[in-house]
């Protein structure tokens, strides 16, 4: 077991390898508190997951519900649901209710840094195609988004 030796940030110092010393105390300054970091991780372990990625990523475009977002993602609706709520648990996404359904959609600040970086990324290397065309061919031009159905079903 390690153990962690309390010191001050004056107390702070490295005189082996390089020539200003204060190198060390001037980062820990600025270092954020270990719950910082603990719940930084958290949030990377949540989105290093390849179907919450996907899931980011198109919520990132456009506000979709459980039932496209399984069309979408060619996945079932209680796995998208599974990955929904530990989005909205980590607070990445928020949901909003639009009638009978809840349209989910990513938090405006979540846009910024590392994820909205990440999200750009992805929106770099998109497969070919131009912004209108849909992101899997044929297969989604059949399926209707469920908010479409319901309203088709109700007439």
């Amino acid at each position: 077991m390690t153990e962690t030796v309390v010191r001050s940030i004056e107390e702070l110092r490295c005189d082996a390898y390089n020539s200003d010393p204060t190198r060390v105390r001037r980062v820990a300054r600025n270092m954020p508190d270990e719950d910082a970091f603990d719940r930084a991780a958290v949030q990377l372990k949540l989105i290093a997951d390849p179907i919450r990625l996907q899931i980011l990523y198109a919520l990132s475009h456009e506000s979709l519900c459980v039932c496209e977002l399984s069309v979408l993602l060619n996945k079932s609706m209680p796995a998208v649901s599974h990955h929904l709520k530990l989005l909205l648990a980590a607070g990445l996404l928020k949901v909003r209710k639009e009638g009978k359904f809840a349209c989910y959609y990513l938090r405006g600040e979540h846009l910024e840094g590392a994820l909205g970086a990440l999200l750009d990324e992805l929106t770099q290397s998109r497969r070919g195609g131009s912004e209108d065309e849909d992101v899997h061919g044929s297969r989604s031009r059949d399926l209707l988004g469920c908010r479409a159905r319901a309203g088709a079903a109700g007439s």
